[in-house]
This record gives C-alpha cells, structure tokens and sequence, in this order.
C-alpha cells in the first residue's frame, strides 16, 4: 500500500534469506508471508481494491508483480511447481539468481517450455572482478551458477576485471538468442561502476 502511494508500480517479491546468514544473526526470522503471499496480496489490491481479508482499500494500485527463480540442470523428473505456483498467485515477470551459464539456461528454458510455463524472464548475471570472487559466489551464494571455465579465465586473465565484464557482455549477448529469455538483470554489488562510459 505504501508502494501504491509513492506510484511505484514495479515490484519485486522475495521470500528473503534466514537473518544468522546476515549482519544481524540474532534477529528473529519471522516469515509469517512468502513471496508468494505477497504477491496474491498485492495483485488482490491492485485487481479488486481489497485486501485478502476483504477489506476495501482506495486509489489505484497498478502493480507489475515479479518474483524470483534459480534456473538450473533439472533432473528427469523434475517438474517447475514452485515457479507455476508463482505465476499462478501473479507473477508477471520472474527475476533470477546469477547464472553464469547460457547452457544451463537453455537447458532450463527447455524444460519449462515442455511443461508450458511461461513468464517474462530476466537471468541474473555479474561482472565477476576475480577468480576469488567468483570462487566465494560459486562455494557460497546459494542457487548461483559460476561455472568452472569462468573461474580459469579471470585466473588467466591480466586484468581480471575487465575480463570479467567481457564476459558478462559476451553472456548477455548469448542469453538474447535463447527462445523465453526477457533479458538479463545486470547485479555488480560493490562494483556499479564497471559499465559507466570509459569503464
């Protein structure tokens, strides 16, 4: 509602990580809503000026709902329940982890199409600025995809972190040919300059 206030329509919901992975390992995770709830909540305001509850609210609220999604390798007999059960409570785009790795990707998007789910989709990709960084995000960040070769080139590499945004370019490129991908969300956490003009 506070959102709705301030006219932003574009929202991102995500259920969050357990606090002890955080800053702050005492406070207490609560988790009374999920992303999904969220989204069922924000689509009931914007479609039918009400709160779950039934509650009536005023004004506009023109919500564009996303969530988030991991692509990868699925198994045999894997089927994408807890992204149709996203889309089915209002996702109408789907924002992912990093995945470094147009062929998982692919492979994904394969696999999603032969169970006919589908939502605009944007993959999560970084312009890695070492080897030793993208070693932590591969060993740490869960649902991540750094692949191997990844971490061999900016080892290589003279200049690691303009390998790594090469990489990123050659990638974001790689990701537009693949039937589904919407785009690419670009996340350079302590390093948002790498893309300025002259970078």
């Amino acid at each position: 509602m506070g959102a709705a206030a301030l006219d932003i329509a574009n929202v991102l919901f995500l259920t969050g990580d357990d606090p002890r992975q955080g800053d702050q390992p005492d406070a207490k995770p609560v988790f009374d809503l999920d992303s999904a709830a969220l989204a069922r909540m924000a689509r009931s305001i914007r479609d039918e000026g009400a709160l779950p509850n039934g509650r009536k609210v005023s004004g506009a609220a023109p919500f564009f709902i996303g969530m988030a999604d991991m692509p990868f390798d699925p198994p045999d007999d894997w089927r994408p329940s807890a992204l149709s059960r996203k889309i089915d409570a209002g996702a109408q785009f789907i924002q992912t982890q990093f995945c470094m790795d147009a062929g998982v990707v692919r492979r994904y998007f394969a696999r999603l199409a032969e169970h006919d789910v589908r939502a605009p989709m944007l993959i999560g990709i970084v312009p890695i600025a070492s080897a030793k960084s993208a070693r932590w995000m591969k060993n740490n960040l869960y649902g991540a995809v750094i692949p191997d070769w990844i971490i061999d080139r900016l080892e290589r590499a003279p200049d690691p972190k303009a390998e790594g945004r090469a990489i990123c370019i050659d990638l974001a490129k790689e990701l537009r040919e693949i039937p589904g991908v919407g785009g690419v969300h670009v996340m350079a956490p302590l390093n948002e300059g790498i893309f300025a003009c002259g970078a």
